[in-house]
């Protein structure tokens, strides 16, 4: 179940009532018109693609030394962004700031710990940070 605030309602009702002419549910006339939407602008599909690019590489590099940097570095921050991990740090603040101060597109900001925690994602402008 998804909830949208502020769609207009007379709106969804004009698109609920031709989707029930066209015999096709709500939801696939909503997918149908994001679709859509995105398809007029490829220039931030493009920007998109590129995030998730570089999540892909930030997740990998950060996997791959995260069992090292546990053994010798438990209960500090490590920042990773660019497909690199920065550093550890021994605030979320000073992690934040390294990850912002790298202009990534996205970046993780996690602390290191044997216990496994929800990943809180953040928003920074055309980027994302991931905070764990």
């Amino acid at each position: 179940m998804l909830s949208i605030r502020g769609v207009d309602r007379e709106l969804y009702r004009r698109v609920k009532a031709v989707a029930a002419l066209r015999g096709i549910k709500i939801g696939e006339a909503i997918n149908e018109a994001l679709r859509l939407w995105l398809s007029i602008r490829p220039v931030i599909l493009a920007e998109l693609g590129k995030i998730d690019e570089e999540a892909r590489a930030n997740r990998r590099a950060f996997a791959e030394v995260r069992e090292k940097l546990l053994k010798s570095h438990e209960g500090r921050y490590v920042a990773v962004a660019g497909g690199r991990v920065l550093g550890v740090f021994d605030t979320l603040e000073e992690a934040a700031r390294a990850v912002e101060g790298s202009e990534a597109k996205h970046g993780i900001v996690e602390k290191l710990s044997r216990e496994r925690r929800e990943r809180l994602k953040v928003e920074l402008g055309w980027g994302l940070v991931e905070i764990q």
